[in-house]
């Protein structure tokens, strides 16, 4: 991620925060969670989808949008 006067500019294959939102929505639609965690010590961003207590977590962005296409809520 880069810091720039506009705000911040998400690294490559990361989705920025608009594109991460709908997603996210598209995810509580189909009844999971998603979230995001940005590791502090080397900037790597990991993602959980999650339902009835049961997680599958991600690394790659393209494995999250696969995912949401496996579960029906891809358009």
């Amino acid at each position: 991620m880069t810091i720039t006067q506009h705000g911040a500019t998400p690294a490559p294959g990361v989705p920025d925060e608009k594109t991460f939102a709908t997603t996210a929505a598209k995810f509580a639609l189909r009844g999971h969670a998603l979230h995001r965690t940005v590791r502090a010590d080397d900037g790597r961003v990991t993602y959980t989808a999650s339902r009835w207590g049961q997680s599958r977590a991600f690394t790659a962005w393209h494995d999250v949008l696969g995912f949401l296409a496996q579960i029906g809520g891809a358009e």
